[in-house]
């Protein structure tokens, strides 16, 4: 049974608390590599509300309008990151869902990948307090505030929005879910469920070595709030990674909810060996990863009873 279903009782969403620190990090150098080179994937540069411009690469469906959109942030370590990644990291794993019938977005966040001010050398910038924060607010609205444009423009279905998110870009989203559902829709309607949404869009998440220590953002409270929402949630780590293993146990339990109707929608997996990160997604692994993906994605997204509808508030 769905967990769309399974939950009915009305949600109280927690409020997001998220406490600034006050040591800085460096950010990591991201590897460069050419675009995708396809007749239905463009980039696209989104400007966050602070000007900062966040590069990402678009995976248009030709699904159309009833289409899931999904979003994929790869790691934002900081300086001690070995072999750091890209957005282009996703590539084999985004053709996959767009073959599926998913449109898709990789995002580069800002001061990692493509994302940096132009002429600044990546190992010159500072991931000052909050920074994981203004991700989680700032980034992801410009990310929401396009897909809404191609939601309008009947390109995908963005009450059908998933995010697969690596390292500590899981935490990122985790936070960004949540003030996702936080957003009250129009005072359009006599009633909440009448009213035109503008939020409440996130229905997946999958983590794949999660971090459940990020600066800046209170772990606890996030997946305290994430556990009471009809989302579907999906932790992957490798049980020879020891720190891997132990966040990603830490933040299944926060999220889990017992019971069989729940079993395929709050998932954790451990897998042997030493994979982290981005490392899923590379060499023989990409391929079971990208089948994973795509499988409880299509079960938990795609076959949702979501139809699409107009956004554009009736005031």
């Amino acid at each position: 049974m769905c967990i769309h279903a399974a939950i009915s009782e009305p949600i109280k969403l927690i409020a997001l608390l998220i406490a600034f620190c006050l040591a800085g990090l460096d950010c990591c150098a991201q590897g460069k590599a050419d675009p995708p080179n396809t007749a239905n994937t463009r980039e696209e540069i989104l400007a966050a509300s602070d000007g900062w411009q966040i590069h990402t690469t678009y995976y248009e469906s030709a699904a159309g309008k009833e289409s899931p959109v999904i979003i994929l942030l790869a790691g934002a370590e900081g300086p001690d990151k070995k072999d750091p990644r890209n957005r282009r990291v996703w590539q084999n794993a985004a053709v996959a869902l767009q073959k599926s019938g998913f449109a898709v977005l990789a995002v580069d966040l800002r001061k990692h990948g493509d994302s940096l001010p132009e002429g600044t050398a990546p190992e010159s910038l500072k991931m000052t307090a909050g920074e994981y924060v203004v991700m989680a607010t700032f980034d992801i609205d410009a990310v929401k505030t396009f897909l809404l444009s191609e939601h309008q423009n009947e390109k995908l279905n963005i009450r059908k929005t998933g995010i697969v998110a690596v390292g500590s870009s899981a935490m990122v989203a985790a936070a960004a879910t949540v003030a996702d559902w936080e957003k009250k829709p129009y005072p359009d309607g006599p009633t909440l469920e009448t009213s035109t949404p503008r939020g409440q869009d996130v229905r997946a998440l999958i983590m794949y070595s999660p971090n459940s220590s990020v600066k800046g953002i209170n772990s606890n409270t996030v997946m305290k709030a994430i556990k009471a929402l009809p989302i579907a949630v999906h932790v992957i780590a490798s049980k020879d990674v020891k720190d891997d293993a132990r966040n990603a146990d830490r933040i299944y339990k926060a999220v889990e909810i017992k019971g069989e109707k729940f079993k395929d929608a709050r998932k954790h997996t451990i897998v042997a060996g030493e994979l982290t990160a981005e490392g899923f997604l590379e060499g023989r692994f990409a391929d079971p990863t990208n089948k994973d993906i795509t499988e409880f994605l299509t079960k938990n997204l795609k076959e949702l009873d979501m139809p699409w509808t107009s956004r554009k508030s009736r005031l």
